[in-house]
């Protein structure tokens, strides 16, 4: 098997792998979890995205061998009423008799996760049933079971989508599958879908939240979070979120809250030691405190403690000067200036170059992995960088990835402001 391996960022590398079964990519993402160093594989739709710990020398060797059973965890039977909308036009194209004795005995596999929730890219639907992808997207129920050409798919949350919609099944599937995860349907007559889980309040350990609409509680991140299609999270300012903890005393990895330019309203139900945009006091239970603007970017870090810490400060350098690596999308691309759009979360940054940017884009791209730090182009020239809530794979060119100690400057960028990509080679 042959494989074409480009360096993504520092940190990471994209294996490209050709025509492959389900099989021989799980194969090889088994193979690759094995190497020295490395902390997550994401499968895409014939590459693996391969990160490591720390900064990646030289290109790595990928055995082309071995088991999939490693990665084929979980078989799972779900109930599926074949009410959709596009069902009567699939039937058009497949007599029901056929149909309705043939699709208990697929086995659908869970070929690579993305787009949203954990959606399961499945491989097993048969090619003669295949229809084209719509036109336009339009909202789709969670639960919905889809198809797309030959792939087949369950929409696991309430999202857009441009897939033919034929049934739908009871199960609650968000983030619930697994790259080789296998699935049996069995069609019914009817579901009830269950309600969605509600959205767990802010809840803090130290203070009752009165108000913090732009504030988010963080942790370190979680690699093995991958595995089911949600990205590892974490601070989107690594170095302040450390710091901040530091100060009120933490370990530089505790939770703490992450706000968009402004803080939150508290009232605190014991003593503690809080720390702010660089500030430090002292509180007592049963104070309220409004936190102000955050001060130099866009977000900072509250953290509560039990004593004062270290309280450093630390000039970071032009935050609007973002080093990146070419890749791993072989495009020749040299310094973009950007302006930054409204268009912004933990998910990611959309910015307008301002200059257009010729770049061919394939026709044929496949969806591949991504991390914190990639920077894709999209079909309106904008490029949109990755944060740490980003999907785990895309189908849109990555002409960039941002350098792993540079990733904070993607947190502290504001709507209006410009800054420019400053591109280095790889290794």
């Amino acid at each position: 098997m042959r494989m074409d391996v480009t360096p993504a960022g520092d940190r990471a590398v994209l294996a490209e792998l050709g025509d492959v079964t389900a099989a021989e990519l799980h194969a090889l993402a088994a193979s690759a979890r094995r190497l020295e160093g490395v902390i997550a594989v994401i499968p895409g739709h014939s590459s693996l995205y391969v990160v490591f710990r720390s900064a990646v020398a030289k290109p790595p060797l990928f055995q082309s061998g071995g088991s999939a059973a490693a990665l084929l965890n979980r078989r799972h039977h779900l109930r599926v009423a074949f009410t959709g909308e596009d069902f009567p036009e699939f039937l058009a194209r497949v007599r029901r008799e056929e149909f309705e004795s043939r699709i208990r005995t697929l086995t659908l596999t869970a070929r690579y996760l993305g787009f949203r929730g954990g959606f399961a890219y499945l491989d097993g639907w048969p090619p003669e049933w295949s229809m084209p992808r719509r036109p336009t997207s339009r909202p789709v129920a969670r639960g919905t079971f889809a198809i797309a050409g030959a792939i087949a798919g369950f929409y696991p949350i309430d999202s857009p989508g441009g897939w033919n919609l034929l049934g739908r099944t009871d199960a609650s599937l968000e983030h619930a599958l697994a790259p080789g995860d296998t699935i049996v349907i069995e069609p019914v007559a009817h579901v009830t879908p269950a309600p969605p889980a509600p959205k767990p309040a802010l809840q803090l350990d130290y203070a009752e939240v009165l108000s913090a609409p732009l504030a988010t509680l963080v942790r370190a991140p979680d690699w093995s979070r991958v595995e089911h299609g949600i990205a590892p999270g974490g601070p989107f300012d690594e170095f302040a979120a450390a710091l901040a903890n530091r100060a009120a005393g933490n370990a530089a990895d505790a939770p703490l809250l992450e706000c968009a330019m402004t803080g939150p309203r508290l009232r605190f139900t014991r003593d503690c030691v809080v720390s702010w945009c660089g500030q430090v006091r002292r509180v007592r239970a049963g104070e309220e405190v409004s936190f102000g603007r955050v001060t130099d970017g866009l977000r900072g870090y509250l953290a509560a403690g039990e004593r004062e810490g270290v309280v450093a400060h630390f000039d970071r350098g032009d935050r609007r000067v973002i080093r990146a690596m070419r890749g791993p999308h072989r495009v020749e691309i040299g310094t973009i200036e950007c302006e930054v759009t409204p268009s912004l979360d933990r998910v990611g940054i959309r910015l307008r170059p301002l200059q257009p940017l010729e770049v061919e884009i394939p026709a044929d791209l496949k969806s591949c992995g991504m991390q914190f730090g990639t920077v894709q182009l999209h079909p309106d020239g904008s490029l949109v960088a990755m944060g740490p809530d980003h999907p785990v794979t895309g189908g849109y060119l990555q002409p960039l990835t941002v350098l792993h100690d540079e990733r904070w400057k993607l947190a502290q960028l504001a709507p209006g402001e410009r800054m420019r990509f400053v591109v280095q080679p790889p290794y």
